[in-house]
């Protein structure tokens, strides 16, 4: 771990948290090692490593699930997505959700999802995300956006909305993938550093017992 990140992640104290229009959320990935808590089971985390650094840089992305974040709203957060890349290290960090290769079966449309929530708890600089979504027929729907830098102690709420995807012949009925691109190959940056701590679906309407039939998702609460 870079000694900036890790100076940043032993901060203990408060923490301020700005959430994206009010809505009620629903917990795909908080990180931590209840795998309930994924987007259809166990996550599948992968790196690219286009450019080793001629520093030779040590460079990571994996999920830390003992990692605790000082949250001032609701006490501490636990496990984070954690990515570090070295001085002149370029490196993709992906994360997906599929159930294990068999699909979600995610209703996105009965849920009236409106997006997603993204908390990001350190960032030492702005980088590109790419959120796609894959449907039951293998249609993929994607959007790149900026993750800004982030100040060190807070937590930020990052809000993607549904209505910026291109979804022209996409079955929102059958959501069967979900996956992140950290620092896509379009936008690379080197010697990037953040920790993601939860990652949330945004729906108009509070938990109900559609939420809990859903195929993909084994658990349902509340962020702690």
């Amino acid at each position: 771990m870079s000694t900036k990140l890790w100076q940043a992640l032993a901060v203990c104290g408060c923490a301020s948290v700005t959430a994206a229009g009010g809505n009620p959320t629903l917990i795909l990935d908080d990180f931590d090692a209840d795998p309930n808590d994924d987007a259809g089971g166990p996550r599948e985390v992968s790196t690219i490593l286009l450019n080793g650094g001629i520093f030779g840089g040590s460079s990571s992305f994996e999920i830390q699930t003992g990692t605790i974040v000082p949250d001032g709203i609701t006490g501490s957060d636990v496990g984070a997505a954690v990515f570090e890349s070295g001085t002149d290290v370029e490196l993709i960090g992906e994360i997906r959700w599929d159930n294990n290769d068999n699909g979600l079966s995610l209703d996105a449309a009965a849920l009236g999802l409106i997006g997603f929530e993204l908390d990001f708890w350190v960032v030492d600089q702005a980088f590109d995300i790419r959120i796609s979504i894959e449907d039951g027929n293998g249609v993929v729907s994607g959007i790149t956006r900026t993750i800004d830098a982030l100040d060190s102690g807070i937590i930020r709420t990052d809000f993607i909305s549904l209505a910026d995807f291109d979804l022209t012949g996409f079955d929102a009925s059958d959501v069967d993938a979900v996956q992140i691109v950290f620092n896509p190959r379009a936008g690379i940056r080197d010697g990037v550093d953040f920790a993601l701590t939860e990652f949330r679906a945004v729906v108009p309407s509070p938990g109900s017992a559609a939420l809990l039939g859903l195929a993909g998702l084994a658990c349902v609460r509340r962020r702690r």
